[in-house]
C-alpha cells in the first residue's frame, strides 16, 4: 500500500522536493523510518470518498444537479485534503523530526526542508484530492436519484 500511495505522491517530488519525498519515504531520516505515504494517502482517499457519496446520498438535491454544485464539494474536500496534507508533514517540521546524522561526525543535521516544501506538499495532496474525487464521482454517481448527472450536466 505504502508503494502505490508513494508512487502517486511522487509524481509531485519535484514540486515539493526531493528531501521531502525521501522523508516521507522514511529513508532520509533516521528519527523516520516509516512510510508516510501511506497514513497521509488513506486519509486523502476516506475524506474524498466520504465527500463523494456526502454529496451524491446525502446530500443529493436536484438543484445542486449542475457542474458548480458538484465544485462546490469538490473545492470543499480539495481545501480539506490540502490543509491536511500540509499540516502533516509541518507537525513533522516543527517538531524537528526533520534531521540526519553525519557520518563522520555523528552529530545532528537539519535536512533541507523549509515550511514551503510543506505548503508544496499539502497543494499537491490537494491536487491528488481533486483527481481522486472525479474518479469516484464518475464510479458513484449512476445510482444518485436527483444528482446522477452532475458534474456532465447539458
Amino acid at each position: 500500500m505504502g508503494q502505490f500511495f508513494g508512487s502517486i505522491y511522487c509524481w509531485f517530488e519535484d514540486f515539493f522536493g526531493l528531501v521531502l519525498a525521501d522523508y516521507m519515504w522514511g529513508l532520509a531520516s533516521p528519527a523516520q523510518t516509516a512510510n508516510l505515504f501511506i497514513g497521509i494517502g488513506l486519509w486523502m482517499f476516506g475524506i474524498t470518498f466520504a465527500m463523494s457519496v456526502f454529496f451524491y446520498y446525502v446530500v443529493n438535491h436536484p438543484q445542486l444537479n449542475h457542474w458548480w454544485g458538484w465544485s462546490i464539494f469538490l473545492i470543499f474536500n480539495a481545501l480539506i485534503n490540502g490543509i491536511l496534507g500540509w499540516q502533516w508533514v509541518l507537525t513533522d517540521y516543527y517538531a524537528g523530526k526533520m534531521h540526519t546524522t553525519c557520518p563522520l561526525t555523528n552529530q545532528e543535521i537539519p535536512l533541507d526542508i523549509d515550511s514551503s516544501n510543506c505548503v508544496c506538499f499539502g497543494i499537491s495532496n490537494m491536487i491528488l484530492s481533486v483527481l481522486v474525487f472525479f474518479i469516484i464521482s464518475c464510479i458513484i454517481k449512476w445510482w444518485s436519484t436527483n444528482v446522477s448527472a452532475a458534474p456532465f450536466v447539458k
